[in-house]
């Protein structure tokens, strides 16, 4: 009968274990889940906020009638340098750009890299081709700030990008969008950034640890009482 009750007792022990690691697991994963898609909305916010107050100060006079082949020019420096200094006031930024969209022919093409001429090597030429996998973003961006859904690779590197329409005049528009603005974010930096619930998974696992410490403890000690129960009957 001690033997019989002493089965009964680990059985229900073990269902209590198994439930208890199913809910603690589960409800870690919740919580880690939303908190990563909470970080990932934040900061394409972010990014979409500021490519929105950068394009906003640049004025499409700026920019007009580049040419390629135009990069050593006063008027590309002197815009390529304006990128430059706007980028520098966030360190996550690694690259700061603008792209001529045309909404007929679907195609897209650089007119500004702020890399240029500190990075000649690693910098677009004005009338190269866009061919980012983000360009349904890029041609959303006519409208209004956009980002990346999650980040890309292209032939510059892997990236999360923000987009934002460039007015075709600050002071006098007709409500056109002359060019798109486009800032880059490491790939790298962007997860690191975006995926900071590590701590709520140690806090699950310790919590399944505990549960089992307290569940292993519970059963000796009440696997203890039972032989001293059965000694004594004996006896």
């Amino acid at each position: 009968m001690a033997q019989a009750c002493s089965c009964s007792s680990s059985t229900k022990l073990v269902a209590v274990a198994i439930v208890a690691i199913v809910i603690i697991g589960g409800l870690t994963m919740y919580a880690y889940s939303h908190s990563n898609a909470a970080l990932k909305e934040t900061a394409q916010w972010g990014l979409k906020s500021t490519a929105g107050a950068m394009a906003a100060q640049i004025n499409a006079s700026e920019i007009q009638g580049l040419q390629p082949g135009d990069e050593n020019t006063t008027k590309y420096l002197a815009i390529a340098n304006k990128l430059r200094t706007m980028r520098s006031m966030n360190d996550d930024l690694i690259n700061a750009y603008i792209v001529r969209v045309n909404a007929t022919d679907k195609t897209a093409v650089f007119l500004v890299d702020d890399l240029y001429p500190v990075d000649p090597q690693g910098s677009a030429r004005i009338g190269e081709a866009d061919n980012s996998p983000d360009k349904m973003q890029i041609f959303a961006a006519l409208s209004g700030p956009t980002s990346s859904e999650a980040p890309y690779s292209d032939a510059w590197g892997s990236f999360m990008s923000a987009y934002a329409p460039i007015d075709d005049s600050a002071s006098d528009s007709n409500g056109n969008t002359y060019a798109v603005l486009g800032l880059d974010v490491a790939a790298s930096d962007y997860v690191k950034s975006t995926t900071q619930g590590t701590w709520i998974l140690v806090t699950g696992a310790v919590s399944i640890i505990i549960v089992l410490g307290c569940l292993y403890v519970f059963g000796r000690g009440k696997s203890g009482d039972e032989k001293d129960a059965a000694t004594k009957k004996n006896e």
